[in-house]
């Protein structure tokens, strides 16, 4: 694929699987009576009847009720995202997630608007990876992330429903829809659902490749990178540069001028590769 058109695809991509996991999924789901496994907010009453994050928060008392029915439902639709997750990785996070695509959207609008975006300091970031896994620990044991996630007091209103939001809500809502505005796919490096999904980076089909000799250490993919991954730039011996918390957006390979110094691969066929463009 053309690099210049991945951008183009994956926006394209993500919007329509925003359509389907915010009102399709739910729809489908009445028509087959099946509740769908879906990442879509449990709390967006035209999603799918059930939420991968919601299922993850209440999983413990779900297997203490022994309830037949749920339990089953439950532990069927863990299996089908966890096959789907350990193949495709943070995949999801880049190409379908709907609250991604409002990050992307937030960040779209500031770019026309020509104002500048911030970074986060080096200094910063040991704490960003603690509130991280701090945020995955409440989640897996049902500790209040679910009452304070912004997604449950954002999503509702996007998709044109009433939300039980308050005044705690409003608040969260427009703190992280500011800095959003202003730092692109932050949320992504806080949430626990796409830090869980990260694990399976290493395992999934897509590869982020590089050729370190031929980088120019122009710093490039890192400066582009949403997700600040210093590996990108700073590796040089190992091909594999795939990390944890990459979703897979590809801006680090449209934007590095050298010939195959960073590529994309599946089941370690080359799909997207860097490339010097030429000016007409």
């Amino acid at each position: 694929m053309n690099k210049r058109k991945i951008t183009a695809f994956r926006l394209t991509f993500l919007l329509i699987a925003t359509i389907f996991t915010t009102w399709g999924s739910y729809m489908l789901g009445k028509q087959l009576n099946v509740l769908l496994p879906i990442f879509s907010c449990a709390y967006v009453p035209s999603s799918g009847a059930i939420g991968v994050c919601q299922t993850l928060a209440t999983l413990g008392l779900t297997l203490a009720s022994g309830a037949g029915t749920a339990l089953l439902s439950v532990l069927g639709m863990v299996a089908v995202c966890t096959a789907g997750i350990l193949l495709l990785g943070r995949l999801w996070c880049g190409y379908v997630c709907p609250f991604g695509f409002y990050q992307e959207l937030l960040s779209m609008i500031r770019k026309k608007l020509r104002l500048p975006g911030i970074r986060i300091p080096e200094s910063a970031r040991p704490v960003l990876r603690a509130v991280k896994w701090l945020l995955v620990l409440c989640l897996l044991f049902g500790i209040g992330f679910c009452s304070l996630c912004p997604v449950r007091f954002i999503m509702p209103s996007l998709a044109g429903f009433g939300s039980e939001i308050n005044i705690i809500g409003m608040i969260l809502a427009g703190i992280v829809t500011g800095i959003c505005f202003f730092k692109e796919r932050i949320f992504c490096q806080l949430c626990p659902m796409g830090s869980l999904i990260g694990l399976a980076n290493k395992t999934s089909i897509g590869r982020i490749k590089k050729t370190g000799t031929a980088c120019t250490k122009c710093r490039a993919c890192l400066e582009c990178c949403p997700m600040d991954i210093q590996i990108i730039y700073t590796e040089r011996e190992k091909p594999d540069v795939t990390h944890e918390d990459c979703i897979y957006c590809m801006k680090c390979i449209e934007a590095c001028p050298e010939p195959d110094a960073l590529m994309f691969t599946m089941f370690g066929k080359k799909i997207l590769t860097s490339k010097r463009e030429t000016r007409r």
